[in-house]
């Protein structure tokens, strides 16, 4: 009230029974007042990520009284502390997210709007694409700054799932102006998005924008001006990103993080792999082979990719027969890249045959891009603590659309979303030959070393054994190591390369850790013969189990039911012959018992 000071009373309750209420009398003023009121919850439980532990959230209501007139606010609150620790180190500085105490290898995905019309944005659609985060094992996701400030229930759910946010303000790609009407437009802006978000427990950072600073410095942006015009851009840049956004940060959110761009350091620079985070481009845009990304090892991966057409049944959604040419009016409109299909064909026929028909290159378009990205996703992660995030670019779409997503606009995985769940494992095999000698690497997330057993062995495509071995590993916590190494010729002792699969397996006890096929040529160079895939479907009611059998080793098997919408617990994944494989089938939408076809595809089939 204007006329001075006014008597009033704080309540803060548990709307779940966790502490009891308490309560503080206090004077406002007019204005602004800040109340501190203290309480204690006994015995209580933190918040962690995805993968290590549960996620408690405490529900909380603060209650405003004063002169018979009171407010009211409902907060979920998690008891947790997130860190960005940037410090000098012998590489350069490190870039890396501390939860509790504990540095955390993030694993995730840059997040841009869902739909073009972002009402269509409803919960529902939310949570799909969350759980399919979750999921995959994410524990980050990137708010681009070429988005939108998301919905209250988006951040909601990244708080029950676990996922923490790495939250860009929405800035992107453009240079800003400086005068007092804009600086005092995105104040406002920030304010009111910094006082909404900041409670959530996901929120890990703040970041002021999306490669501008980049662009400015290495991409030419600065050339076409005079220097005082280009003193007064920088400027203006300084203002926003440096100065106000900075400062709201501390004053509305203290002790959250704020990064003023990313990256910070343009992907054409060396030093970019050793201080920061990185968006590396080299693949794609620079056209290198997959290869690189194992030597290109930034701190943090906040940005990279590679395109993949989505699947069959998305491509019929906006197309009719005619169209269904990758070279046809409608499908270059859902390719915006100006040399997409060209670089997908190029990178193809490094690793591919190529595919006898349209359907089939949609099919290994999303092979290659899952190829790709797990060369890099496990190079990363062997290269912990040097390397300390992996997020890549993107996890979805806003419309259906040739481009670099995982999870497609009607919510479809594509083969890179199963592939990114088992790169992304709490606990990962990879084998990699370097230099002649097959090395075998075991990063684990676990927050507790553990005693295993690590089974190699190598058959035929026909499922007949030629060599194996079995050696006892401890894994260490929360570490990336080498547990075994033998020269390649060893390992293959006369066997043709191009006709053998190395089945790699961690035990603890007798279950299976993790577990992962190697294969030592490329896929358009193995020697797959015909194969006979057996499916047996058991159905009851929405779910499924398909029960899946092969005579001999079956490549990138792609399930799919037509003119039924389901989801597949596992797809593009090989299958070992001898060996059956269970899949669960959750059926959408479709209740009535009926017959349904099992089609099966394999890479085989495409050639």
């Amino acid at each position: 009230e204007s006329g001075g000071v006014e008597r009033a009373t704080v309540e803060i309750t548990s709307l779940d029974g966790s502490f009891d209420p308490v309560s503080l009398r206090t004077d406002l003023r007019p204005g602004v007042d800040t109340v501190e009121v203290g309480l204690v919850i006994p015995e209580p439980e933190r918040w962690w990520p995805n993968g290590l532990g549960t996620r408690r959230l405490y529900a909380v209501r603060a209650r405003l009284s004063s002169a018979g007139r009171q407010d009211t606010a409902d907060r979920r609150i998690g008891l947790r502390t997130v860190e960005v620790v940037t410090k000098p180190d012998p590489i350069g500085e490190s870039f890396y997210v501390q939860v509790n105490g504990v540095p955390v290898f993030m694993k995730g995905a840059n997040y841009v709007p869902s739909d073009h019309f972002t009402p269509r944005s409803d919960r529902l659609r939310y949570r799909r694409l969350l759980e399919a985060a979750a999921d995959a094992n994410m524990n980050m996701l990137r708010v681009w700054g070429g988005g939108i400030y998301e919905a209250d229930a988006f951040y909601d759910l990244a708080d029950e799932l676990g996922i923490l946010i790495w939250q860009d303000f929405m800035f992107a790609n453009a240079m800003v102006p400086g005068d007092e009407a804009f600086l005092a437009n995105v104040a406002a802006e920030a304010r009111d998005q910094v006082r909404r978000l900041r409670n959530h427990p996901s929120l890990a950072l703040w970041c002021g924008n999306n490669e501008i600073d980049e662009a400015w410095h290495n991409w030419g942006w600065s050339q076409p001006y005079t220097p005082a015009q280009a003193e007064a851009i920088w400027s203006a840049y300084e203002q926003v990103f440096h100065r106000l956004l900075p400062r709201i940060v501390a004053e509305s959110d203290p002790g959250r993080f704020y990064w003023p761009s990313s990256p910070r350091i343009g992907w054409g620079r060396e030093e970019s792999l050793e201080r920061g985070d990185s968006h590396y481009w080299g693949v794609w845009h620079g056209r290198e082979p997959f290869e690189v990304l194992q030597q290109k090892l930034p701190r943090f991966a906040s940005e990279f990719g590679f395109q993949a057409y989505p699947s069959a049944a998305t491509v019929e959604a906006f197309t009719v027969a005619e169209d269904r040419d990758l070279e046809s009016p409608v499908m270059a409109s859902h390719q915006k890249h100006d040399a997409g299909l060209e670089i997908v064909r190029e990178y193809m026929t490094r690793w591919y045959r190529r595919p006898k028909d349209f359907p089939s290159f949609l099919y290994v378009s999303q092979l290659l891009q899952a190829e790709g990205m797990t060369v890099a996703f496990e190079a990363q992660r062997r290269a912990m603590p040097r390397t300390m995030g992996t997020l890549y670019w993107q996890l979805n779409d806003t419309w259906p659309v040739a481009s670099w997503s995982s999870v497609d606009y009607f919510g479809r995985w594509k083969a890179l979303h199963y592939a990114a769940r088992a790169a992304f494992a709490r606990v990962l095999v990879s084998p990699l030959v370097r230099d002649g000698v097959l090395e075998v690497h075991v990063v684990s997330d676990r927050l507790e070393p553990f005693g295993a057993r690590l089974e190699l062995r190598l058959s035929g495509l026909d499922g007949v054994e030629r060599w194996s071995k079995k050696t006892a590993v401890t894994v260490e916590a929360n570490s990336a190591a080498v547990a075994f190494h033998e020269p390649v010729g060893s390992v293959l002792d006369g066997s043709d390369p191009a006709g053998v699969v190395l089945q790699v397996r961690l035990l603890e006890g007798e279950t299976t850790v993790a577990e992962k096929l190697f294969y030592f040529v490329r896929p358009k160079d193995l020697d797959l013969p015909p194969v006979t895939v057996t499916a047996r479907l058991e159905r009851d009611g929405n779910v499924g189990r398909l029960h899946l059998s092969s005579n001999v080793l079956a490549k990138n098997v792609l399930l799919a039911l037509p003119g039924v919408e389901a989801f597949f617990g596992d797809n593009y994944f090989d299958l070992l012959p001898g060996r059956e494989k269970v899949v669960r089938v959750e059926f959408e939408g479709e209740t009535v018992e009926r017959d349904v076809r099992v089609q099966v595809r394999t890479l085989r089939d495409s050639y």
